[in-house]
């Protein structure tokens, strides 16, 4: 008994200590940035699983969500090496005029994006 006892102060601050974790607000997410005012240090904040969408997004945003741009997964290959190379180095310009310029270089001559 004299146990238990001695176990109910220890057992009323963890308690006292729960409640007030649970009572604490998260942290709230930062605000939403529209996709054409990403940073480069924007951009090397992504978790490398976004990073590869990043590429395919701002692609497809500068086709102007035209019915006929697709997926090229190669040009997406070959541009993330290339914009997270350039954010390492320019990390105040702009990720997104990379992405663009990048994928303008890429095409074919008559296809480019306007």
């Amino acid at each position: 008994m004299n146990r238990l006892l001695a176990l109910v102060p220890a057992l009323s601050l963890s308690a006292l200590a729960a409640t007030a974790m649970a009572q604490t607000p998260p942290a709230a997410p930062a605000p939403a940035k529209p996709v054409v005012k990403t940073s480069c240090s924007d951009y090397l904040a992504l978790d490398e699983t976004i990073k590869p969408k990043f590429v395919y997004f701002v692609v497809g945003h500068g086709k102007h969500g035209k019915k006929d741009a697709v997926f090229d997964e190669v040009a997406v290959e070959k541009i993330k090496p290339q914009l997270d190379e350039y954010c390492k180095v320019n990390l105040t310009k702009s990720a997104y005029d990379k992405v663009m310029a990048s994928s303008m270089a890429s095409e074919p001559h008559g296809l480019k994006a306007k």
